[in-house]
This record gives structure tokens, C-alpha cells and sequence, in this order.
């Protein structure tokens, strides 16, 4: 995102701040600061909110916020007395002066933390070396760089080789800021190679992770697909930009499409376990837990590796009670430490077995930024929630955008406040809704609606949910809002429904012998 504030020009990807092309070099506090300001215009921002935007703390004190205040106007050269950026509101908090401009995303200036401090780059060279040299696959694909080096020499890389190769090991670490990162890198070597095969094929996995784990959106999704279909278009042969194509695709939700592409992707190259074990993830919602799993021990046997893999395992075998679900959860998590999906994951398994204290803990695993990503937000939300900590679960909730709506509705309603589930009810937004192919967005309708006391609808949305692949009995069970309903005769006939579906995948699983060394586990 890009923002203009009178002769500035604030990039949120590049964590960018220019004045007539000349770089602001601000600290990373300051630019948070700078950006949650701009963000609220022209409302003003409490040290309270401040705390937990910037500093992402419950509690900072006056002064210290008073003193990065200072820093910030003393870096863009503002004048307190008279101030050009930021004014003090008293008694609220701080402020933007004037007006602030969306700019749209026309290019990115060069990286000038790259091009303008001697030696960055040499160090980027050095560290992109030596991570290539370790990393183990996963779900971010290798790009087949060759053709992007210069002819100087056999060993010398060109800086756009080298960004993109850092771009990838950027992805590979799985937070909001590094990804946002890669994406600047990437779009900085379009600016020089616009035809880059490798860059356009890392920057759609790099938009599909944003819009999908850290806050993105329809835009990314959309440009995702474009360069996935260009790609495709360009090299039909190219597994990798199938797979890109079945990223964006899931990310849309359009899991038969998504699941055809991941498969292509697989048919073109054997060795690409990451299509295999997205494919699975697509068959885990539609509830076939069988061939996913078996999907995923095509994975582990194609000789690469899926950051998700174990985490997707777990989860199945967690829906049909076999024990060696426990055993992959933690090989999960000591494979992939801090990371904001299996945390994710791990925390839910948590909250089915009605334990949210311990979904908690698991939560504050996450690092930096990672705090503050969607679904870590939403997940510490909902185990509020389940204390009764809703005051708490609120601040939370309402931090993360349209991602918490539908929880405050379901919140909102527990307390005789129906504005939020009424927009959601809209004949409009309905009939979008209707559509939607994942299971979990049913569910969270069924939830609202149980607190509007609209017990027929529920039940209806409920089947409907089970009829697109819907197989958690626990966490419909544990639901602050569906309890009562689930210890109803209807709550059991659902129970039972869905226990019968889960009985024949616990079959179909337990008699495949290709999967007998995962069960074994």
C-alpha cells in the first residue's frame, strides 16, 4: 500500500518513506508509528491504541510514546509549534495534519536500501549463497534462476538473480514482514526484467501468501492469478506455475479448479511434493480424509518436503481419533517453530478438546509481526471468547479487519445487537454467501444465527456445511455459540451424521496400505 502525506510518499511493503525520490531512512518503530497514523486520518490515535499497533504491548508508557513521537517529527523535519505532519490532540492522542492520498501502485522505487548503502548488496549476495545451501524444500518454490545470470563470469550473479533468490528465502520464513519484503525485491526486478519468468512466478506464490496468511486481499489474489495464467500461457509445461495457478485458486475459493491445477502440477513432475500435499489440503475441506492422506504419503515419497505436511496429517488423523495424530502435531511443530499455520492449527486442536488456555499459550509462540497475522488474531479472539473474556475479545477481534466480522456479529448478537448480523443477512450478501464452497464459512453463519435464535436456519446451514465436506464435531461441540444447540436431540442427530461419514473415511483409511507407515507413527 502506498499512501501520499503532503510532499511524502509512505510505501507499506517496502517500509519505504520518500520525500521528492529521497529516502526517509526511518527506524522501524517510527515507521509503524507513522503508518498507524496515517492509517486512522483523521481520526486521532490514543497512546492506548498506540501500544498495541506500534509496540504490540498492552502497556507502554506516556513518555515513551511521547519520545518516539519526537524522534518520528525530528526525522521528517516537522516543527512541533507548527506542525506540517503530525499535530498533538489533546487529551486523544496523536494525529496526521491534512489530508492523506492513496496512491495506487504504480513502480516501486528502486530498493534503495540496496542500491544506495555500499555493501548491502555484496551481504545479500553472501547470505542468499548460503541459505540456498541449506534450505530444505517447501511450499514456496525453487525458481530455475540460470537463465537470469549474466555471462561476466560462471560464478557471478546478476542483482536481479540475487534478489530473487532472496526474495524466495524471505518466503520461506513465513512472517507477515518478510513476506511483504519479498514482494518490494520482486517487483524491484520487474522494474529492470519485466519478463522474468522466476520473478513473476515467486511474486504469484508471494501475493497468494499474503492475501491468504497475513492480511491481503482481493487485489492480490487477482494479480496472483493473472501472472500464474501468463505464466502458463508462456510455458505449459512448467509444474511450478501450476502450482502457483492452484494457490490462487484455493485462495479464491475455488477448490475443484484449485485441486485440478495442483494435480496437473503433480502429473507434469513427480518430485513436486508441495502440489501433492496442497492437493490434500483442498481434499481436507471437501472431507475426502482418505485420499488426502494418501496424497500426502505420495508427497513425502516424491523426495521433496511440505512445510504443511505434518500439520495436514495431524489434523486428519485428529478428525478420525486415531492416536497417532499427537505424534505428528508435535513433529509438526518441531519442524516448523513459530509458525503462523501450524501454531494456527495446533491452537484449534486446543480449542475442540475445550482447552483454551493452553490454545493461548501455543499462540504466544509466534514472533514479531507474526502476532499480529489474521488468524493468530482470530484464534487468540475466540479463546477470549470461550473465557469470557469478551471485553478482551473484542479489542482483538475488531484489530483484524473484515477476517473478525463474522466473530463480532456472533459477539454482538450474544448481547441483543443485531446491526452486524443484519448486513451480513442482506439478500445480497446472502446469496454470495450461499455460494461459497468452504464448509467453515457455514459454520460461522450457524454460529451468528444461533444467537438470533434462529434455530431451523441453523440446523439448515449446519447440513449444509457437512454436505460440502464439514467433518470437526469438537469444535462444533465447544462452540461458545452452538453448545446449547449440540447438546440438543438435533445436536446429536448432527453428531451422529457426521460420525457416520467419519466411520467410513476411518475405514477406508485403515485398510490402505500405502498408509500404513503414517498410522504408524
Amino acid at each position: 500500500m502506498r499512501y501520499g502525506l503532503k510532499d511524502l510518499s509512505v510505501d507499506t511493503e517496502a517500509r519505504l518513506v520518500c520525500r521528492n525520490n529521497v529516502a526517509i531512512k526511518l527506524p522501524d518503530l517510527s515507521f509503524d508509528l507513522l503508518v498507524t497514523l496515517i492509517e486512522a486520518t483523521p481520526e486521532p490515535v490514543s497512546n492506548l491504541v498506540l501500544c498495541r499497533e506500534v509496540w504490540r504491548r498492552e502497556h507502554v508508557s506516556d513518555e515513551t510514546v511521547a519520545q518516539r513521537i519526537t524522534l518520528l517529527r525530528k526525522a521528517l523535519g516537522d516543527n512541533t509549534k507548527e506542525p506540517t505532519y503530525i499535530r498533538t490532540v489533546r487529551g486523544l492522542g496523536y494525529a496526521v495534519v491534512g489530508p492523506v492520498e492513496f496512491l495506487e501502485n504504480v513502480t516501486t522505487p528502486h530498493i534503495i536500501s540496496f542500491l544506495k548503502y555500499p555493501g548491502t548488496l555484496a551481504v545479500a549476495a553472501f547470505f542468499a549463497i548460503l541459505f540456498l545451501s541449506i534450505a530444505m524444500f517447501s511450499n514456496i518454490p525453487m525458481a530455475n534462476t540460470q537463465h537470469e545470470t549474466t555471462t561476466v563470469g560462471a560464478n557471478q550473479k546478476s542483482s536481479a538473480t540475487i534478489l530473487i533468490e532472496r526474495a524466495q528465502e524471505q518466503l520461506r520464513l513465513h512472517q507477515a514482514r518478510e513476506t511483504d519484503r519479498a514482494i518490494v525485491m520482486l517487483r524491484e526486478v520487474l522494474t529492470q526484467k519485466p519478463d522474468s519468468f522466476d520473478a513473476r512466478l515467486t511474486l504469484s506464490f508471494a501475493l497468494s501468501t499474503k492475501a491468504t496468511k497475513f492480511g491481503g486481499g482481493l487485489r492480490e489474489k487477482l494479480e496472483a492469478e493473472s501472472l500464474a495464467r501468463t505464466l502458463i500461457r508462456e510455458q505449459p509445461e512448467s509444474s511450478n506455475a501450476w502450482s502457483a495457478l492452484g494457490y490462487t485458486l484455493s485462495a479464491q475459493g475455488q477448490p475443484n479448479e484449485s485441486l485440478s491445477a495442483y494435480q496437473y502440477a503433480y502429473h507434469l513432475n513427480p518430485e513436486n511434493a508441495p502440489a501433492l500435499s496442497s492437493a490434500a489440503h483442498v481434499l481436507l475441506l471437501r472431507g475426502d480424509l482418505q485420499q488426502a492422506l494418501v496424497l500426502e504419503a505420495r508427497a513425502k515419497k516424491a523426495g521433496g518436503t511440505s512445510r504443511y505436511a505434518e500439520i495436514q496429517i495431524a489434523q486428519i488423523l485428529e478428525l478420525i481419533d486415531h492416536p497417532a495424530a499427537t505424534a505428528w502435531r508435535m513433529k509438526a511443530l518441531s519442524l516448523n517453530p513459530g509458525q503462523v499455520v501450524v501454531l494456527s492449527e495446533v491452537a484449534k486442536s486446543y480449542l475442540r478438546q475445550g482447552n483454551p488456555m493452553a490454545a493461548l499459550k501455543i499462540l504466544e509462540q509466534a514472533e514479531g509481526e507474526d502476532q499480529s497475522a489474521p488468524q493468530i488474531m482470530y484464534l487468540r479472539g475466540r479463546a477470549a471468547i470461550m473465557l469470557g473474556r469478551l471485553k478482551e475479545a473484542r479489542l482483538i477481534l475488531e484489530n483484524i479487519g473484515w477476517r473478525g466480522h463474522y466473530e463480532l456479529a456472533a459477539l454482538d448478537g450474544i448481547s441483543g445487537n443485531t446491526s452486524r448480523a443484519q448486513a451480513l443477512f442482506l439478500p445480497s450478501k446472502r446469496a454470495e454467501l450461499e455460494f461459497d464452497p468452504d464448509p467453515a464459512t457455514h459454520i460461522k453463519l450457524a454460529e451468528i444465527t444461533a444467537t438470533l435464535g434462529q434455530e431451523s436456519e441453523v440446523l439448515r446451514l449446519i447440513g449444509h456445511a457437512i454436505n460440502l465436506g464439514w467433518r470437526d464435531i469438537n469444535w462444533l461441540k465447544q462452540s461458545p455459540y452452538l453448545s446449547t444447540l449440540m447438546s440438543s436431540n438435533q445436536g446429536r442427530e448432527i453428531e451422529s451424521r457426521i460420525e457416520r461419514e467419519l466411520d467410513v473415511q476411518r475405514r477406508l483409511i485403515e485398510g490402505t496400505k500405502e498408509l500404513t507407515s503414517i498410522l504408524a507413527n
